[in-house]
Formats: C-alpha cells, sequence, structure tokens
C-alpha cells in the first residue's frame, strides 16, 4: 500500500474484515439493527494535536466542542439522532487541566444536543495530545440517508454557506493583524473553532425520504465525489452557485472564498442529492435549518464516479476534485 491515499488505504483495510452486517465502511457512519425498529448507528473521529488542532490557537474547552461536533456531523449526514458517546484521550504530563477544561466543552455541546458521555479511556503519551470520540445514536429504519442514494437527474444542494472554517483557518495561519481586527473575522474563527452540526437538517431530509447526504468535511468538492462514487454516477458540480460565507467573501475576495469552499473543508454543513420535482418542498422544510442551495447536478449513471467541477460554464477540473488527507 506504500503511496496509496486515505481511501485506498481503508478500501485494504475494509478488505481485511468480514462483510458487515448493515451498512459497514465506506459512509458517514456505520448502521446496524439490533431489534425490532432500532437501527443503531455509530461513527468515530480522532483529533490530533498539530494535525487537527494547536493548542496556542485553540482553546481547550473549543477543543472539546469541535471533538464531540465532527462526531455529531456524521449522524447529521446519516439522519440520525445522537446517543452515548465515548471519550479517550492521550495525554502528556502535565495536561489534566487541558482535559478538564477539554471536557468542559464537549459536555456543553453534549448537553445542547442531548449527547451523554458515558465512559472512555486515557492514557499517558510523550506526545502529542490526541482526543477520540467514538459515538452512538439511532436511525428510523428505512430513514437513512446514505452516499449511494443519488441517482441521474437528482440536484444536489448544500445547507448554510461554506466556506467559512477554511477562511477562519486562513486567518490563523496568516496572523494578519489587521484582518484579525476585522468584525468579520471572529465569526469565521468561531466557525473552525465551534463547528455546528445540522441534526436538524439531517432529521429532516431523512423523515422526507429522502436517501443521499454526506456532510462537508472536506470541501465540497471531495465530498461530491464520494457520491459519485458511492452511487456510480457522473456529477456537474458548479462552483458559481455555491453559497458562499460572506465574512469570507469580504475578508478574501469571491475567488479565494470560492477555493476554501471547493477544497477547504470543515464547513459540516449537509451535501444532499433531492429529486428535481421536491426541490420547492425540502428547501422550504429546510428554512430555519439553513435552507437549501442547489450547487450541481447528477447528469448519468458512471461507473467508479466522476465529477466535473465547473467555473463559468467551463469545465475546470474534471474526474475528482477536492481535499485528500494524505
Amino acid at each position: 500500500m506504500s503511496g496509496s491515499g486515505e481511501f485506498e488505504l481503508i478500501a485494504s483495510l475494509a478488505g481485511r474484515l468480514d462483510p458487515a452486517d448493515g451498512l459497514g465502511i465506506g459512509d458517514d457512519a456505520a448502521a446496524w439493527m439490533v431489534g425490532a425498529g432500532t437501527l443503531l448507528v455509530a461513527t468515530t473521529d480522532m483529533l490530533v494535536e498539530r494535525v487537527h488542532f494547536r493548542l496556542d490557537w485553540t482553546s481547550p474547552r473549543d477543543l472539546g466542542w469541535k471533538a464531540l461536533a465532527v462526531n455529531l456531523s456524521d449522524l447529521a449526514a446519516m439522519g440520525a439522532m445522537p446517543g452515548r458517546a465515548l471519550v479517550s484521550v492521550a495525554l502528556l504530563p502535565g495536561q489534566t487541566a487541558i482535559v478538564e477544561e477539554m471536557y468542559d466543552g464537549l459536555s456543553e455541546l453534549g448537553r445542547l444536543t442531548g449527547t451523554r458521555v458515558v465512559g472512555g479511556d486515557t492514557v499517558r503519551t510523550s506526545g502529542p495530545l490526541v482526543v477520540n470520540v467514538a459515538l452512538l445514536g439511532e436511525a428510523e429504519p428505512g430513514r437513512l440517508l446514505r452516499r449511494d442514494g443519488a441517482v441521474p437527474g437528482d440536484l444536489l444542494a448544500v445547507t448554510g454557506a461554506v466556506g467559512a472554517s477554511a477562511a477562519g483557518l486562513a486567518l490563523l495561519l496568516e496572523a494578519d493583524p489587521e484582518r484579525l481586527a476585522r468584525p468579520e473575522a471572529a465569526q469565521l474563527l468561531a466557525a473552525h473553532h465551534r463547528p455546528n452540526p445540522r441534526l436538524a437538517a439531517g432529521r429532516t431530509l431523512a423523515s422526507m425520504g429522502l436517501r443521499c447526504a454526506i456532510d462537508i468535511s472536506d470541501g465540497v468538492a471531495s465530498e461530491a465525489w464520494h457520491v459519485a462514487r458511492s452511487s456510480g454516477v457522473e456529477i456537474a458540480l458548479d462552483a458559481d452557485r455555491l453559497p458562499l460565507n460572506a465574512g469570507a467573501v469580504e475578508l478574501f475576495g469571491r475567488e479565494k472564498a470560492c477555493q476554501f469552499a471547493v477544497a477547504g473543508g470543515e464547513d459540516y454543513e449537509l451535501l444532499f442529492a433531492v429529486p428535481e420535482a421536491r426541490l420547492a418542498e425540502v428547501t422550504a422544510a429546510l428554512g430555519e435549518q439553513g435552507g437549501a442551495t442547489v450547487v450541481g447536478r447528477v447528469i448519468g449513471q458512471r461507473a467508479g464516479g466522476r465529477v466535473d467541477l465547473l467555473h463559468a460554464g467551463r469545465v475546470v477540473e474534471p474526474g475528482r476534485p477536492g481535499y485528500v488527507a494524505f
């Protein structure tokens, strides 16, 4: 597997396991029946210091919030509701106070979303600090959102606005005091440090019978490619239609804000497929949950998936655009 990317590695590891009894590796979360009328949904995410966060610009309380939020977003993308979480931390000697404050932020979001931490593990490490959350939730059988549910003719839409978190990260990286002093900066930094998972929107989409969604953790283009690959379809994604965050546009300009949205990631909005005939109905239902903006269309079947990224009506990046982890 030398030189392979993240998803090739995941596929290789999955091939070494017994087939899942239900929905296994390859979606935002795993799901399986645990009794009549009960569909359990499970996900896990790990945050590693100096890879996913830096303590010199992230408060421990914000770190705790985000560690839970990224998992909650996976459940939102499945149309599931959260229940119980297990939290494991690898910490350095002297970091007890940091971890305690981190739990304050984690508990804050837990109370807001009805999520309870019921256990976990703590271990000592020589570094870096690592936080892992495993989250369990439930979904209604037959009402699960998946990546493989897009069909030709569907429109592709996104909740809310995109590009804010990547713009916030850019502010932190460049440390420009003039930009950081602008009023828009605080909102962009908050989007990066304290994302709000779209749990209500995910539940709405699932309850309306939609079948395909994914959360935007790695940029809109990359997530569209996951949908295309899983569904076996070709998608035309129009960068000019992306609902860009106004603060990102104000501070960085429209072209850079568009780059943040296309490939920046960590917006944790939902990208979903919807039949064109149901667009108005779904958009109205999402009115208080981020709304919906059409950003593309499923144009046909395509083995292995394909995404054509369009700008000014022309294809500017064909095949598999967007961010990959390694």
